[in-house]
């Protein structure tokens, strides 16, 4: 697992391709659920590899199943598609996209920073955290925080990502 060197701060604008190339830590996420979710993909790994997605089993995850999206990685081009779209993005983006692919996401801006997500976390062999403390997100402040955990097939690649979600309205005082 990553070491625990002091993350550094956010800054409150960043785009997600510069809070991709922060390499975030669990330790920065908000919530409990997706630090697990994190710390149990390690778990499952045999050896240096990704976890096999054949072996997947939502039970090892159950504890994020209203806020964990699986998604089937294709390449060239790069096409993502969901083959569980969760309650909680569900209710977000107000579309079940469930069989479909990310291209159907209804929010553009945001969809475009999803695919951007997903490229980079499906060419990695670890977890990938992106944390969002101030989005606009359908006319509202959001929190976003996701977990990218990568499964693949037997050679190692990269087949289907599963996104731990967590996202709350910010609340001004």
């Amino acid at each position: 697992m990553p070491d625990s060197q002091s993350q550094p701060a956010i800054p409150p604008h960043a785009s997600i391709e510069q809070r991709l190339a922060m390499n975030l830590r669990p330790d920065a996420l908000k919530s409990e659920q997706l630090r697990r979710a994190h710390a149990d993909w390690y778990r499952l790994r045999n050896g240096p590899g990704i976890p096999d997605y054949r072996s997947f089993d939502i039970c090892d995850f159950s504890y994020v199943v209203g806020s964990l999206n699986m998604m089937e990685v294709e390449r060239d081009p790069w096409r993502f598609r969901y083959r569980v779209h969760s309650s909680l993005a569900v209710r977000n983006c107000g579309k079940d996209l469930t069989g479909l692919y990310l291209d159907d996401y209804p929010s553009e801006m945001h969809r475009e920073n999803i695919k951007k997500f997903c490229v980079h976390a499906a060419q990695r062999n670890e977890p990938t955290i992106d944390i969002a403390e101030n989005i606009m997100l359908f006319r509202r402040r959001m929190l976003y925080e996701t977990v990218g955990l990568p499964f693949g097939n037997p050679a190692g690649e990269i087949t289907h990502l599963a996104l731990a979600i967590n996202s709350r309205p910010v609340v001004s005082l």
